[in-house]
């Protein structure tokens, strides 16, 4: 081995030279962070390399890569960073790299870097020099604990442990089972470490040998970062600051959006046994035709009729048969849907949508109204007078506290804009003019994938940013890399509703994502596609409703994608879960921070807290964690299930041997390190456990940010026989200016011994614009006794601000009908007046 740079102890870079020709650069961009560039040659651009000939693939889509995207522009998904120094000891057969926190030692004969934990004696890797063939690099870490685990990869439908495969870092443009669509060159393993490949080049990581991982990719040159961290957040932490923090959803978008076309479709009226005959409000029925348009790709599809010289096709493929009801004169009674319903055809329009959601007081925080190919959102030869009719919706859907966003089939931009086409877009001037706060990409704009799709997001954004009155960013996509997490949220992509084999394989694929750094996560309740039946829908949207993202994507299926397409008791299950979310939100969003932040997932494995050795134990791809404290177990198979959805759950894992969880529906504990069968699940109840020492905020149940009581602090409590912590974090919920600190955080404690519980709420601290720090204080403790006393600061509160209910109803499960008699135990419900949370604090002593 050749020494290239005079040896210092104090260096910034390291470059070695072996004889066959390789080189290899390194540098530290922080005390946990590595950067190997392994090449031939001269030293490559720091840019992530682009293949040449990268080959999408389409699975026989013909809308997949079709929005004329720019493909050449790579910008780089590695953030821009600072290098550190570190020491260099030379010795007689190798040199010493140290750090703080990592010691590289790298052997003068071969080349080979291991690396070590500074204070460890065995090393966490050792990397093989890097081998190049036909346009790819191989690189090789071996000496590797014999325990080790791999997570990461991106969205990998259907697994997230992925010890014993070869996992494609690949964009597959697949949504099933096994497929790919939001890779990123990213994989950890819980021995202590991770790897960053700086590349948009096609690639997979072969985890067979758990004691030997190899990559293999694209790319002329090995460009390796390598994360150090024996806490698997440390190593989630290193990525963000390597690739950027994800994004902190705004509010809204933890709420149900509701997509589909409302600009384009006609409804011909048609007799009730009309295969995909719908009901409207005026008691007739009415089948969706879309007019034949390449954009919307339906030049093929069959069941053409003419209508006023136009040929259209059924909305929704199929079969089975149509009988249109004419009029005395034998015409087709054929109605235009739009926006905002101007036309005398308000029962068809985006609007009336609002309406049926107000009426069944279920929860909506988003609304797309142009979610179809060929739509656009106005019926003008005017693309200034299209906008100005968004914005008339955008305006109504803002009066019910509901948030417009644009779905997105090509260019953001007018190809011509000083004569832009009516039905083109004018993203700039949608986000100033009309209000919109989210933009979803299709795989028509960003089927290309990976520098494609980043590029589409950073334009996405940086408009968001400079149009947006202050408002947060925010983009929903599929075909996601490495450093999405810091412009979007993903989905699942297009999936057929009405199966249970979506849901068994979509609880995984959501913790291959959020374990891969791509937290912010969701899919269509019940698909895209097919549907029809009620009680699929609805335990798909129980586990859903504690997940980040819930979209009803209406228009594509056999039925309506709606919470309350099916009556009762689907709609008053659904509105319950729904309306926990919502109720949940301030936890939610408390754990979405120290995902943002601090690297915890906000979705995890349920061994996750106990470094992720216990993988294989029986169907722990079937249930997961949401933050800390709450366990979901989803129905997602028929195991024993009667007409009614009543069925038994098998196989429910709660981890910890000195853990107790409680079933949150019945109050019942159960002891942790065990696994429950037959567990009861009717359907109204998806099993869902609370670690006992949970420490909860929450809202008053309601249907968007508009409606939350901004002046209760309410806080649910689970006490435990040990001291228990949470930090309560807040926010405007809106703008970017959490990023420059403007929230508010809250510690709350709570011990309880055999005598008493004390819970210690903290004095709030910090500020945000609308922050009110004058609040009512809603204390609820899970107890089995009623109190003797209740003591606020040394102060005896009076009965009357405290009561005990030995049966507990949970808010809108009494509305399911049979359930009035369902209670999750006893509580003890504490009202402290209004004050200052930010000068007071508060410690509460109940004495039983």
């Amino acid at each position: 081995m050749k020494k290239l740079n005079n040896q210092k102890n104090l260096q910034h870079s390291f470059t070695i030279k072996l004889a066959n020709g390789v080189q290899e650069r390194i540098t530290f961009t922080a005390a946990n962070i590595v950067h190997i560039v392994g090449y031939q040659g001269s030293y490559p651009k720091s840019q992530p390399t682009t293949m040449k000939s990268q080959q999408v693939n389409t699975g026989g889509d013909p809308t997949i890569a079709t929005g004329k995207i720019n493909k050449k522009r790579a910008l780089p998904f590695v953030e821009k960073t600072t290098l550190i120094p570190f020491t260099i000891s030379v010795k007689k057969n190798y040199y010493l790299l140290q750090t703080a926190q990592i010691i590289l030692k790298i052997d003068t004969y071969n080349g080979q870097i291991s690396c070590y934990e500074r204070h460890a004696e065995k090393p966490l890797f050792t990397q093989v020099l890097p081998v190049f063939k036909n346009g790819r690099v191989s690189t090789t870490l071996k000496n590797i604990n014999p325990t080790a685990r791999y997570f990461g990869g991106g969205m990998q439908n259907g697994h997230y442990d992925h010890t014993g495969k070869i996992i494609k870092i690949e964009n597959t443009n697949d949504w099933l089972d096994r497929g790919v669509t939001s890779p990123a060159p990213f994989i950890w393993s819980n021995s202590g470490f991770g790897i960053v490949n700086n590349t948009y080049g096609q690639g997979n990581y072969d985890c067979q040998n758990p004691q030997q991982i190899n990559f293999n990719f694209q790319d002329y040159k090995a460009d390796n970062y390598y994360l150090i961290g024996f806490k698997p957040e440390k190593i989630l932490q290193a990525y963000f600051k390597l690739t950027g923090k994800p994004l902190l959803l705004p509010k809204f978008a933890w709420y149900p959006a509701h997509l589909n076309a409302y600009n384009r479709d006609t409804w011909i009226q048609v007799t009730a046994d009309s295969a995909g005959a719908r009901l409207f409000e005026d008691g007739k029925y009415y089948k969706e035709y879309q007019p034949i348009n390449p954009k919307s790709f339906n030049v093929q599809r069959p069941g053409k009729i003419t209508l006023n010289n136009q040929q259209f096709v059924p909305a929704v493929q199929g079969n089975g048969d149509v009988t249109f009801e004419k009029d005395k004169s034998n015409n087709l009674q054929a109605v235009k849907e739009s926006l905002n319903g101007e036309q005398n055809n308000y029962h068809f329009s985006a609007r009336q949508i609002i309406d049926r959601y107000q009426q069944a007081d279920m929860p909506l925080g988003w609304f797309l109204p142009n979610d179809g190919y060929g739509a656009g959102y106005g019926q003008t030869a005017d693309l200034k007078q299209n906008i100005a009719n968004l914005a008339e919706f955008s305006q109504y859907a803002a009066s019910h506290g509901i948030k417009t966003g644009l779905w997105t089939q090509e260019n953001l931009l007018p190809q011509n804009p000083a004569h832009p086409r009516a039905d083109e877009r004018d993203f700039p001037q949608e986000v100033a003019q009309a209000q919109v706060a989210a933009i979803k990409t299709d795989v028509a704009w960003v089927g290309d994938g990976y520098q494609a799709g980043i590029g589409a997001l950073h334009d996405a954004s940086f408009y968001m940013r400079k149009y947006g009155h202050n408002q947060r960013p925010f983009a929903v996509t599929v075909d996601g890399w490495a450093g999405t997490q810091k412009y979007a949220a993903v989905w699942t992509g297009d999936q057929a509703g009405g199966t249970w084999e979506n849901i068994g394989y979509q609880i995984p694929t959501y913790l291959s994502s959020s374990l891969s750094g791509l937290a912010n996560v969701g899919g269509d309740i019940d698909g895209i596609y097919g549907g029809g039946k009620p009680i699929i829908q609805t335990r798909d949207l129980q586990w859903k409703s504690f997940t980040p993202l819930q979209l009803n994507m209406d228009g594509w299926g056999s039925e309506n994608k709606t919470p309350f397409t099916f009556g009762q008791p689907y709609t008053a299950i659904n509105r319950f879960y729904l309306k926990l979310k919502s109720q949940l939100l301030p936890y939610f969003y408390s754990a979405a921070y120290q995902n943002t932040f601090h690297g915890q997932p906000l979705l995890a494995p349920v061994v996750y807290d106990r470094n992720l050795q216990l993988t294989k134990i029986p169907d722990l791809d079937h249930e997961f964690l949401v933050g800390e404290h709450i366990l979901v177990a989803p129905i997602y198979q028929d195991a024993k299930m009667d007409a009614q959805g009543q069925d038994f759950r098998d196989g429910i894992y709660l981890p910890g041997k000195n853990d107790t969880w409680i079933d949150y529906f019945t109050g019942e504990e159960y002891r942790g390190y065990q696994v429950l069968n037959n567990f009861f699940v009717p359907l109204w109840k998806t099993p869902i456990f609370i670690k006992k020492g949970a420490i909860i905020p929450e809202n008053n149940p309601n249907n968007n940010p508009t409606e939350i009581d901004t002046q209760t602090q309410m806080i649910s409590i689970y006490p435990a026989n040990r001291e228990t912590t949470t930090l309560i974090y807040d926010d405007d919920g809106f703008s970017e200016a959490y990023l420059q600190g403007k929230s508010v955080q809250t510690l709350v404690k709570c011990k309880q011994d055999l005598h008493k519980i004390i819970v210690e709420v903290g004095m709030t601290e910090g500020d945000y614009q609308g922050f009110e720090s004058q609040k009512q204080t809603v204390i609820k403790v899970k107890t089995n006794h009623s109190p003797q006393q209740v003591l606020v600061n040394g102060q005896v509160l009076a009965a009357t601000s405290y009561e005990f209910q030995a049966q507990h109803q949970l808010p809108y499960l009494s509305q399911i009908e049979g359930l009035k008699h369902v209670t999750n135990g006893s509580w003890l419900t504490i009202k402290i007046p209004m004050h200052d949370v930010t000068k007071q604090e508060l410690k509460i002593e109940i004495d039983s």
